[in-house]
């Protein structure tokens, strides 16, 4: 976490050195499949804002992960995270649907990032999860862009795939993953550690800036 926040921090910088330009998202976020949340509607708003310098972009982004899931602790279940993404293919051929909206470029992008989740899932009226309020979090993932305007603004919408990992802290009264799959510790700490929870997560965001 502290070495993607350096390289973060890096990059932004060069980013400022080198023209980079300023750029935010907003959108929505979403879990396919989520093994921290079984059965629960893992969704929500989700925010970015970074520099890009070249076909590189340093962002730190926030998503509010229970805004349509009501059974949490406290104050819902939220995400604050950064990542690097680059440009790995670019096209500039323009494709117009109707008149008035056309796209006048497309990539394709990856990018790796880390974060921290806050707060817990309210599985049932004895069990929540994850174990602690708070859980690092790394993640891959992979998506197209889609530009309407590349000049002197790079405004569009992005559709992205995302694989997140998470350690599964243990302990007891808050350790059932899945349905049939709970398993009880003397400890009601939760400070062993169980492998790692999985999540597919979706994101569909706008985009606006360089």
């Amino acid at each position: 976490m502290r070495k993607l926040a350096a390289a973060t921090a890096v990059l932004v910088l060069g980013g400022v050195a080198h023209a980079g330009g300023l750029t935010a998202r907003f959108g929505l976020t979403g879990a396919i499949d989520d093994q921290a949340a079984p059965g629960k509607i893992e969704g929500g708003p989700a925010v970015g804002l970074g520099f890009r310098s070249g076909p590189f972009l340093a962002e730190v982004e926030w998503a509010y992960l229970s805004f349509f899931e009501p059974d949490t602790v406290s104050n819902g279940v939220q995400r604050v995270g950064v990542s690097l993404r680059a440009d790995v293919l670019r096209s500039y051929a323009t494709h117009c649907v109707f008149r008035g909206a056309c796209t006048r470029a497309t990539s394709l992008w990856a990018e790796i990032g880390a974060g921290e989740r806050f707060g817990q899932w309210q599985l049932d009226a004895q069990d929540i999860a994850p174990a602690n309020s708070r859980e690092p979090e790394a993640h891959v993932g992979i998506g197209l862009e889609f530009d309407n305007q590349i000049w002197p603004m790079r405004n569009g919408w992005q559709l992205g795939l995302r694989l997140a990992v998470a350690p599964r802290g243990v302990g007891e009264g808050a350790t059932c993953r899945t349905s049939g799959d709970c398993t009880m510790t003397s400890s009601p700490t939760a400070g062993d550690k169980g492998g790692y929870d999985k999540a597919v997560l979706v994101e569909w965001m706008f985009l606006f800036g360089r």
